[in-house]
C-alpha cells in the first residue's frame, strides 16, 4: 500500500500521521504551543515545526485579507517543506472534514487555509483523487466514539489502550507527563490523535 498522510488540520494547531510499512510517524505545526510542551511531544518522537508567523492581521479589512492570504500560503508551504522524502504523487492524503461548528467567517478561513494546502499539493503532483475529505462523525465511529456525549478525551483514550504505534505506547508508559493535573490530557494531544484517527479511517475503508 502507498504511504498515507492524514491530517487534523487547523489554522493554529495543525497536526498530521504519516503512514508506511505499519509504521506510525507524527507530526506538528503549532502557533504558541508553550516550550514545555514542545519538549515533551518532541522527547515522544512527534516531529514539531516551530513557526515564525505573526497574528497581526492589519488595521482594516484589506489588511487582513491579505494577510489571511499570505499567511495562508505561508503554513501551506511550511508544512509541505516538512513532509518526509518519497514520491508524494503516490501518497494518499487523508482530511478530516470541517465539524458543524465551522460556521460563519471562521468556517470560511478555515476551509481557505485548507483548500490552498490542498492547491499547493496538487502543484506537488498529488492527483486531487488522491485526497480524501471524511467527516469528524465518521473518523469518530472508527475510534469508537460516535455515541452521543464522547468527546476529545475519549479519543485519546480509545488512542492509547488500542493503539500499538510508538507514541501511543509512551503516553500508556508515561500518563502523567501528559495529563493535567486535572487529569485531563495536555494541549494539542487530542490534534495529533484526530490524525491517526484519520489513517485508520482511510484504512478501514480500503
Amino acid at each position: 500500500m502507498n504511504p498515507i498522510f492524514g491530517f487534523d488540520f487547523s489554522i493554529n494547531k495543525p497536526a498530521a500521521c504519516f503512514y508506511q510499512n505499519n509504521k506510525y510517524i507524527f507530526y506538528s505545526w503549532p502557533f504558541d504551543l508553550s516550550e514545555k510542551l514542545k519538549k515533551i511531544y518532541r522527547d515522544a518522537g512527534v516531529n514539531l515545526i516551530d513557526r515564525d508567523d505573526k497574528k497581526y492581521k492589519g488595521k482594516d479589512s484589506s489588511e487582513k485579507m491579505r494577510w489571511e492570504v499570505s499567511n495562508s500560503m505561508y503554513l501551506s508551504n511550511l508544512i509541505i517543506t516538512s513532509l518526509p522524502d518519497g514520491d508524494i504523487s503516490k501518497w494518499q492524503i487523508v482530511f478530516e472534514g470541517l465539524s458543524f461548528n465551522s460556521s460563519g467567517n471562521m468556517g470560511i478561513q478555515l476551509g481557505s487555509y485548507k483548500y490552498m494546502i490542498m492547491r499547493d499539493l496538487f502543484d506537488k503532483c498529488v492527483p486531487f483523487e488522491n485526497m480524501t475529505t471524511y467527516s469528524p462523525i465518521t473518523i469518530k465511529k472508527t475510534a469508537g466514539c460516535s455515541q452521543k456525549g464522547k468527546n476529545k478525551k475519549d479519543m485519546i483514550d480509545a488512542f492509547v489502550q488500542s493503539s500499538s504505534c510508538d507514541l501511543a505506547k509512551t503516553i500508556s508508559s508515561n500518563s502523567s507527563l501528559f495529563q493535567k493535573k486535572t487529569g485531563t490530557w495536555i494541549e494539542h494531544l487530542d490534534d495529533l490523535v484526530d490524525s491517526y484517527w484519520a489513517v485508520e479511517t482511510y484504512l478501514a475503508k480500503n
